[in-house]
């Protein structure tokens, strides 16, 4: 196949799925992933493929914050880690919120207790844990596209009046001055009103959101536990951050 029909067979793949692992993408195209490194390269030369960490690749956008399908390939070595630690903190019979985060989506397969139920606004994460067979509850209302998550007036109605033994946090980023942020205050309303109507709650964070900080603030880095995969000196003074 000559070099502009490749070219063009790939980035009609990301303008349908997004965002692609290396591996996938030369199977679902037939070439060796040294050819579509080559390809790869000089899409990206051209402005119209972004290249990501952990191997994959991404249509070139603008978007402040990248979908979870991008999010879930990001750094995926270390989500592991995370999420598996998370997962143990999940006991038999508790009721616990996954909010529409890469982490509580890849820390659904590593959960191992018994007779629980999760809830969640996520629409990816619910097929998760229907996949593997986990009583579980939607929040619906609005649905915001880049992270398959319900925002608005109908879902935080729908969790006001709902009990959690654990909530699971994302956040967008983590910093010691200025706190767990997150880029919507749609979401922050939800992750907030989750911790408040949770017993305990936990933030999972991967390192690449150390000393980034987004608009909306859901609380100081000291007021929960926040499980994260890399050690940085300015967590010396933070009991509360656990690193995998």
């Amino acid at each position: 196949m000559i070099p502009e029909l490749r070219r063009n067979k790939i980035l009609d793949i990301l303008n349908t799925t997004k965002v692609e692992h290396l591996d996938n993408l030369s199977l679902l195209i037939g070439i060796s992933e040294s050819t579509l490194r080559r390809d790869l390269k000089e899409l990206s030369q051209n402005g119209a493929v972004e290249m990501l960490r952990g191997g994959g690749v991404r249509l070139k956008t603008n978007n402040a914050e990248r979908g979870i399908a991008e999010k879930i390939l990001t750094n995926r070595e270390e989500k592991e880690r995370i999420a598996k630690a998370a997962a143990a903190y999940i006991k038999d019979d508790d009721v616990i919120f996954l909010d529409p985060s890469s982490l509580n989506y890849i820390m659904v397969s590593y959960i191992q207790a018994r007779n629980i139920k999760c809830v969640t606004n996520s629409i990816s994460i619910i097929n998760e844990l229907i996949e593997h067979g986990i009583p579980s509850m939607l929040i619906g209302g609005e649905v915001k596209v880049s992270t398959s998550s319900c925002v608005g007036p109908s879902a935080t109605e729908m969790l006001q009046d709902l009990r959690f033994s654990k909530c699971f946090i994302g956040a967008n980023g983590l910093s010691v001055k200025m706190g767990i942020t997150s880029h919507d205050g749609r979401e922050r309303l939800i992750k907030q009103m989750a911790i408040r109507n949770s017993i305990f709650a936990y933030f999972l964070v991967d390192s690449y959101k150390h000393n980034e900080v987004a608009m909306q603030k859901i609380a100081d880095i000291d007021e929960y536990p926040v499980i994260t995969g890399k050690y940085f000196d300015d967590y010396e003074n933070y009991e509360n951050i656990i690193v995998v």
